[in-house]
């Protein structure tokens, strides 16, 4: 019982905030029992047994009482309402910042155009084997790219963001910055992330710009994501192990209509890669800009 206590203790450090609250209002409210006690009786040792007892029972029901109001939201603003509340607050003293340097500029500098190639699907269904390939195929035909992957920016600039719906949301809007930064320097990106709800896509798609935006849906069925595991998460999840994880016990909203759809179950990494650089070759994107100027 006492280690589980530790556990928890170590993985939620309000527990000690609520055990030290408890423990100084309770001395203090003892301290007035026991005085209490002293004058209604007469006898400081009652006074004092009168406030030991008061001393512990209530200790425990308001640390009790502490951690259930811990868990109502009620009173509570999201996270989404405080960093809304805070852009407000500074958007006055803010002002856009331009350059000399556009990013059209920066595309004929590299000679190619950029924008970011944004793949979704469900937990190892090859999102980031994909990517790795892919970069490495415009990488050969000298395109300037760089993936961003999931677990990459969840151990860096992400590292402070649970697996909530709400953190998984300001996960997205935070990568979609990141990619129109990128964009903006000329970088094309390669985006490997689940991002499990469409809300969520549609907004990384106009942070980005939908002129630069292209989605790829890796869709590959729960079956052959779970042969594919080889963290073993989606075995972890059905155990109750692994809270929202998606495809388990949090959703996935298919894409309506991505900009090109894999059917990774069928068919290999090559293919796949292949299939996004044609559909990009169609579209025009991976084109040389001097070339297009030579036209």
């Amino acid at each position: 019982m006492f280690d589980l206590f530790i556990k928890k203790l170590k993985k939620d450090p309000t527990i000690k905030r609520h055990v030290l609250k408890s423990i100084s209002w309770r001395f203090i409210g003892s301290i007035d029992t026991v005085i209490l006690g002293w004058i209604i009786s007469g006898q400081i040792g009652m006074g004092l047994k009168i406030g030991g007892l008061e001393l512990f029972t209530k200790l425990l029901f308001y640390f009790i009482h502490e951690r259930i109001w811990q868990k109502i939201r009620f009173g509570k603003l999201s996270k989404s309402a405080k960093a809304d509340n805070v852009r407000r607050e500074v958007a006055p003293n803010l002002f856009a910042y331009a350059t000399n340097i556009t990013k059209s500029d920066r595309e004929k500098l590299n000679n190619h155009k950029a924008f970011t190639i944004w793949l979704t699907g469900l937990p190892a269904s090859g999102k980031s084997s994909i990517a790795k390939e892919l970069e490495t195929q415009l990488h050969q035909r000298e395109y300037r790219s760089y993936c961003l992957d999931g677990d990459n920016t969840r151990l860096g600039i992400n590292s402070d963001l649970s697996f909530s719906d709400e953190d998984r949301k300001e996960n997205i809007r935070r990568v979609a910055e990141i990619c129109k930064l990128f964009n903006d320097s000329g970088i094309i990106i390669i985006a490997s992330f689940i991002s499990p709800f469409e809300l969520d896509r549609l907004n990384a798609k106009k942070i980005i710009g939908s002129e630069n935006f292209i989605e790829v849906f890796v869709d590959a069925n729960v079956e052959t994501c779970k042969q594919r595991d080889k963290k073993g998460l989606y075995k972890l999840a059905a155990q109750g192990k692994l809270k929202n994880f998606t495809g388990v016990n949090s959703p996935y909203e298919r894409p309506a209509s991505p900009d090109i759809h894999l059917r990774s179950d069928s068919m290999n990494i090559e293919m796949c890669v292949n299939q996004i650089i044609n559909t990009l070759s169609e579209r025009k994107l991976l084109v040389y800009t001097k070339a297009m100027q030579l036209s």
